[in-house]
């Protein structure tokens, strides 16, 4: 795929706005929120989503931590102009009094910002980078995070991509080979088939080379966890800041 923009563009053609009433993701975002952001020790918290959507995930985490914190700090980066003023216009989030809003309608290497985060997250949205930024990527996430700050990745995980991908071949387009420090990973692009919303292309990558890249960039892995949501698994990953 040499267009870059292609990967968010695509979801100028598809109807993600429909997330709202499937509730995709929703088993995820709870688990994310409830078992690893709420844990966070202090009065005041600051969290950057890549990639928010239609902002679904940014209204759980209003929801659910106004109470909690006495200050809430919600940023993030949508480059679909479609998805972002969805959010924006059409749906906005009705922000309380303890929650500030900060939203960049661009990609997330084009964000500009100083500003330092206790979590920063990616949902689904990894597959969406071409391998060629991804070290930029990473290192972008590690100057945006506090001295104690952690990373949430979550993609599809490997083995049940594998053997879907084998079921479901008209999902499959073909297999490449990217490097990291002379070592070689599999990466695949494939058909993302998402009931009431669309079809999408993503890039997905072997496990072991995010936990060599973000360990490469000076995160540390403190968690994986495996999920099943009414049959997709996925695979949470949280790394933190280790230096």
């Amino acid at each position: 795929m040499k267009n870059k923009n292609f990967f968010y563009q695509q979801y100028e053609k598809i109807k993600w706005e429909n997330q709202e009433k499937t509730k995709i993701n929703s088993l995820v975002n709870n688990f994310i929120i409830k078992e690893i952001i709420s844990k966070h020790k202090h009065s005041t918290i600051r969290i950057f989503d890549i990639g928010f959507g239609i902002g679904f995930f940014i209204k759980m985490l209003s929801n659910n931590l106004a109470k909690s914190f006495k200050e809430v700090t919600l940023a993030g980066c949508e480059p679909s102009d479609k998805n972002y003023n969805f959010f924006i216009n059409k749906k906005p989030l009705i922000v309380k009094k303890n929650v500030e809003l900060k939203t960049y309608n661009n990609t997330f290497q084009d964000v500009q910002t100083d500003e330092k985060f206790d979590f920063v997250t990616a949902i689904y949205v990894f597959p969406h980078f071409s391998s060629e930024d991804l070290e930029k990527v990473a290192e972008k996430i590690y100057s945006m995070l506090n001295r104690e700050g952690k990373f949430i990745l979550v993609v599809a995980n490997e083995k049940y991509l594998a053997e879907k991908l084998k079921d479901k071949r008209d999902l499959f387009i073909e297999n490449n080979i990217i490097k990291l420090d002379g070592k070689e990973y599999k990466e695949v692009l494939h058909y993302s088939d998402i009931p009431q919303i669309g079809k999408l292309i993503d890039y997905n990558r072997e496990e072991q080379y995010y936990l060599d890249l973000f360990k490469k960039k000076g995160l540390k892995l403190t968690l994986k966890k495996d999920l099943d949501d009414n049959g997709f698994i996925c695979t949470v990953f949280v790394f933190e800041k280790s230096n």
